[in-house]
């Protein structure tokens, strides 16, 4: 995947040093002022300036726009390297701006975590940080504060955690692993010896490094090396959407789903049907409680002698247990057994013993890069425990919305009330922000420098992209409140704690370098020799007791595939993004087997009420294929109250729910039906292809042999009634080899963000209304129970022969020389009759104005290169056009053709697959042409002979011929 045409690889920069960033030219922005006032002030803090009494004090020197600042240049992008975060992990970012605004983001290539890939929350960071409901005005106890205010309240000698070290005085953290924050933390304590820090995550890995812990002693951090494994075991593990290391686990995992004999084979034991268990050749449907046992049959099978505790259980027998043990002893050192974060210690620890003793090469351990590695319940409740015996009397909170996201059993939003003064540090006005007596509005991470870790311990560091479009603060600063040096600013922070880290003759050289690249070389962790204690081990499964089969049903708790743990729900983009497997938007639902739905007499929308352990919820039911039965899954991160406005009503709060004792799943459910229907927003009802050649699998064998009988009949030349157009030049068309595809949806919010797709809300998408050009299909193949999954990411295909053109009365709609099917916004007057000609289904209608509500801060948002569509305009994929235009023109000044591979489209460069290639089919050598040349390209509805641009290759699966 190339990287942005401005962004040079230091091997390409041969020593050159590029723009850092620091600050790269940006204005803030307030509500009132226009687009044309926030340019005639680029470079100037406008919000900082107007704001100044509140925030910090103004910049010296407020130049205008008639002044170029350095390194811009009017309508040409720059790109900065820097990072988000999340669950404290570092993910690396190329981040595009015009004119001093931030406006697309994409993977840094050198950063072990992205590899040059973003996923939907990488993508969505530029909507959240143009959020109009981002919080903006501090507070105390309900009334406008100012941060000189809170600073000179902290600072105060009366402070009652100065007069006693600290002894009353808490933090509840965010885990991380920035050694700023590391750094910082240290003088907190060192100044004030009796503070307490407390950590929390509601996703938080505990169970990962107490799983280590058991296996080896300490607590380590597993790194899988997917380019090893050709026989992969998930158990409950969503490897491929979930994690820190998500976006590379994809990269590495599709590269081995190519039929060229090293394919890897992929068996997945799960409850809900994942994006894992949808990408599997062997699926398991099983509740989670019953993965302990899962894993120890599995580990009897593989090593015997090891695991005779789990050779006669429930699954010793079964066909899955004893193939996938087969396969995994077959491999050797080539085999990998996976565990998620929400199963146990103990099934972590069973999971390290059988890579143990298969000699795997596919993982390595290092120490963990986060500062706290118990986040969850247990830190939570601790905290609660000092809060009830009165040992709490200034609790300063930057952990994301405890009061929302705590157990249910703590009543944590209860206990606050005790605490004599609580400070609460957010982006938005959220649940925990109402009952906090001081609220310090957050920067966002495009807005804050900083610094943070991969799993594998390389550290990026964060820069600021644009001044705070509002009143924020950021993390490093609120810590460095406590000990009287916040007035320095993050910056001076960040570059005196990597001055002490890192002391150097040449440290502004370094500085330089180290921004420029986003990371700073030399800091991975070196792999931990791990040595697996046996003796534990075995005491552990000696002492396992199967928990007995509970009445009623098993209820999981997940983060949801689109807002996570509720930390993104504010965020339109993301609330319309349908979920990956159901297809559902803008709520979340009770997601029940068809077998538990018929038994309880439950369809799709009816309202029940879900009780567990004395609490109950009202939610609505969504019957989903290839769920376990007698088990129920729900989303969290919904039902947000707050003064948040889009995420406000939607969905049920299963955080209501959940419990410190049973954090991801817990049985003894109840399920009633109370009576209604609620309608959900699914983009796609539509199970099964009908047998039709639409979204096509093929088992590796067949691949391999060349022996295709059914693409066979999607190939060749149809008969037409279409005037051949003249083709001049570059020929543009794509593939996408839907065996790499994993359904992900990073390409739908690339092209979103690209594109200035528009969400159209809940309403609109129930009337099919939704304008995402790029939707990712998703089909079931076999039974209902347990279904294979299909996945196949459409857009226009901009056929050679488009039906749509033929049939618009004011040609609106045409065909360029060089194939692309054009869309001329200016001449649609919206008779739709392109869109009912369309059999791909794919063009999009502006039935509203979408547009006609965005704030100014949204609209900052916006692609200046792309317009922003009014109602009654039709549209679709245009292949990025704009960026086919703008390396046309670099190529024309340079006095040479268009290079393979220069154009990258958004879809394709956001792809963590590389599941899209795009290019000129006037070269036979070009990637595009090579692919379409495959035995596996096929068009789409090859039958109606619309030749289209777009070609699709089928899907490759590896099934073990003992199970088929």
């Amino acid at each position: 995947m190339s990287a942005p045409q401005l962004w040079r690889s230091p091997e390409e920069r041969g020593g050159e040093r590029e723009p850092t960033g620091e600050f790269p030219p940006g204005a803030s922005e307030l509500d009132g002022a226009s687009r044309r006032d926030f340019l005639a002030l680029l470079g100037a803090s406008l919000g900082v300036a107007g704001l100044a009494g509140c925030t910090r004090n103004p910049p010296p020197e407020v130049r205008p726009y008639t002044r170029q600042p350095r390194d811009v240049k009017p309508g040409v992008a720059l790109h900065y390297a820097t990072t988000m975060t999340l669950g404290g992990a570092a993910s690396g970012l190329l981040v595009t701006s015009r004119e001093g605004r931030p406006v697309k983001i994409e993977g840094n290539p050198e950063h072990p975590a992205s590899l040059g890939a973003s996923g939907i929350y990488e993508q969505a960071a530029i909507y959240h940080l143009y959020d109009p409901q981002r919080a903006r005005t501090f507070k105390r106890r309900g009334r406008p504060g100012s941060w000189a205010a809170f600073l000179a309240e902290v600072g105060s000698p009366s402070a009652s955690f100065r007069r006693d070290g600290g002894a009353g005085l808490c933090f509840l953290v965010e885990p991380s692993g920035s050694p700023l924050l590391a750094s910082l933390r240290e003088k907190v304590l060192a100044a004030l010896p009796k503070a307490r820090f407390f950590s929390f995550d509601p996703l938080a890995r505990d169970a990962v490094f107490a799983g280590t812990k058991l296996s080896f002693g300490r607590p380590l951090e597993a790194l899988l090396d997917l380019d090893k494994a050709r026989t992969i075991v998930a158990l409950d593990a969503d490897f491929l959407s979930e994690g820190p290391f998500r976006l590379r686990y994809q990269r590495r995992f599709s590269d081995h789903r190519m039929p060229d004999g090293a394919i890897n084979r992929l068996y997945a034991a799960e409850s809900a049907l994942t994006i894992t268990g949808a990408n599997a050749d062997h699926r398991l449907r099983v509740r989670s409680s019953e993965i302990a046992e899962l894993g120890l049959a599995l580990l009897a099978a593989v090593a015997p002698d090891r695991g005779k505790a789990g050779a006669s259980n429930a699954f010793a027998g079964s066909a899955w247990v004893r193939t996938a043990a087969s396969d995994l002893r077959e491999r050797g050192a080539a085999a990998l057994v996976i565990v998620g974060s929400r199963q146990p210690p103990f099934v972590h620890a069973i999971a390290a013993a059988i890579n143990a003793e298969l000699g795997s090469a596919a993982v390595s351990y290092v120490k963990p890069a986060l500062d706290d590695l118990a986040a969850g319940p247990a830190s939570i409740t601790a905290l609660a425990r000092e809060i009830e015996a009165g040992s709490v009397d200034t609790l300063v909170m930057t952990a994301w919305n405890p009061a929302y996201a705590a157990p249910a059993d703590l009543g944590l939003a209860d206990l606050l009330k005790r605490v004599p003064t609580t400070i609460y540090h957010g982006l938005f006005d959220d649940e925990t922000a109402g009952r906090a007596a001081w609220f310090l509005p957050a920067t966002h991470d495009l807005e804050s420098w900083g610094d943070a870790r991969a799993l594998d311990g390389t550290v990026s560091l964060m820069q600021p992209l644009i001044e705070p479009l509002w009143s924020g603060v950021s993390a490093p600063e609120v810590l460095a409140a406590f000990v009287g040096i916040a007035e320095r600013g993050p910056l001076r922070l960040l570059r005196e704690s990597w001055a002490e880290r890192a002391p150097r003759a040449d440290f502004e050289a370094w500085w330089g370098a180290s921004l420029q690249r986003g990371i700073i070389e030399g800091t991975a962790f070196p792999r931990e020799t791990a040595t697996l204690d046996w003796t534990a081990l075995t005491g552990a499964i000696t002492a396992f007791v199967p928990a007995p089969r509970a009445e009623g049903i098993e209820l999981d708790f997940r983060p949801d595939a689109r807002i996570l743990d509720g930390r993104f729900a504010d965020c339109a983009w993301l609330q319309e993004l349908p979920d990956p497997i159901t297809k559902l938007t803008w709520s979340n639902a009770l997601q029940l087997s068809p077998r538990t739905a018929a038994r309880l007499g439950l369809a799709t929308e009816d309202r029940v009420e879900v009780k567990l352990g004395g609490r109950a919820v009202i939610s609505v039911v969504l019957i989903v294929p290839g769920h376990a039965d007698d088990a129920a899954s729900m989303a969290l991160g919904y039902g947000r109250g707050g003064e948040e406005i889009v995420a406000r009503g939607l969905g049920a709060n299963a955080y209501l729910l959940r419990t410190g004792g049973a954090p991801w799943f817990a049985p003894g459910a109840t399920v009633t039906r109370i009576g209604g229907k609620k309608l959900l927003a699914l983009t796609q009802e539509h199970w099964s292809t009908e047998g039709r050649p639409v979204a096509i699998v093929v088992n590796a064998p067949d691949v391999i042999r060349r022996h295709l009988p059914v693409l066979d009949t999607q190939k060749g030349p149809q008969p037409t009634v279409y005037p051949e157009v003249a083709q001049t030049g570059y020929r543009w068309a794509m593939a996408i080899d839907t065996s790499r595809c994993t359904g992900c949806s990073a390409c739908i919010l690339a092209c979103e963000s690209e594109n200035n797709t528009l969400p159209v809300g809940e309403e609109q998408v129930r009337l099919g209304r939704e304008m995402q050009w790029l939707r990712v299909d998703r089909y079931f193949e076999g039974s209902l129970d347990d279904p294979r999954v299909l996945v196949q990411p459409l857009a226009c295909v901009h056929c050679e022969d488009a039906p749509c053109e033929v049939v618009c009365p004011v040609a609106a709609t045409v065909h360029s020389d060089e194939g692309l099917n054009e869309m001329v916004y200016n001449r649609c007057v919206g008779t739709r009759y392109c869109s009912n000609n369309c059999p791909y289904k794919v063009r999009r209608f502006n039935f509203l104005d979408y547009a006609k509500d965005l704030s100014k801060s949204e609209e900052l948002a916006m692609n200046p290169e792309v317009t922003v569509r009014a109602r009654g305009v039709m549209e679709k994929c245009s292949y990025c056009v704009q960026r086919i235009e703008g390396t046309r023109i670099r190529a024309e000044i340079e006095g040479r053709p268009i290079a393979d591979g220069e154009i990258v489209t958004a879809c394709q460069q956001a792809c963590p697959s590389q599941a899209i290639t795009f290019g000129s089919l006037h070269d036979p050598a070009s990637q595009v042409s090579i692919l379409r040349a495959d035995p596996r390209s096929y068009g789409l509805l090859h039958q109606l002979g619309t030749r289209p641009r777009t070609e699709h290759l089928a899907r490759v699966r590896n099934p073990h011929p003992e199970l088929g």
